[in-house]
């Protein structure tokens, strides 16, 4: 269900940013033929069904496997608070991944999709599946009651 939350939201954003943009399926369009054809250069960008589709289905893949990870993260929780400390190693280690990622693979890309749209699209879906997980996942929930993070430690 995160990873839903994560996929939907980031994709909503980006059709947000599309439409203002007066290009509605931009930039799944983009990174879709950036990933299946090893498109470089946006300008000759052709918004069709197919790459839209094989993004989006690639794109939520993506964000279910994140989700499975940090559930399974949480569940472990359950047993040892500790590892709170590790999902946050998780959400900053996948940040870092996924911006360098970004970054390395879509050098001539970035122009057009702009840092801030990116970056905001992922915040909005860490806030998307942390308020999930707080809602369901009791042990973060009663950690951040018992301790807040201004005292030093989640737990």
């Amino acid at each position: 269900m995160a990873g839903l939350i994560g996929a939907s939201s980031v994709a909503f954003w980006f059709f947000l940013v599309d439409i203002v943009a007066g290009r509605p399926f931009f930039t799944p369009a983009v990174l879709g033929s950036a990933v299946f054809w090893g498109l470089r250069d946006p300008a000759t960008v052709i918004i069709g069904f197919e790459t839209v589709g094989a993004y989006t289905a690639i794109h939520l893949l993506a964000f279910v496997i994140v989700g499975t990870i940090a559930s399974a993260l949480f569940s472990e929780a359950e047993k040892d608070p500790g590892i709170l400390w590790l999902l946050i190693e998780f959400f900053v280690a996948f940040e870092f991944g996924f911006h360098a990622t970004v970054a390395l693979a879509f050098t001539p890309l970035l122009a057009e999709l702009a840092w801030i749209n990116i970056a905001v699209g992922n915040l909005i879906a860490a806030a998307g599946m942390g308020y999930y997980f707080w809602r369901v996942q009791p042990v973060l929930r009663r950690g951040l009651d018992q301790k807040p993070l201004d005292s030093g430690s989640i737990l």
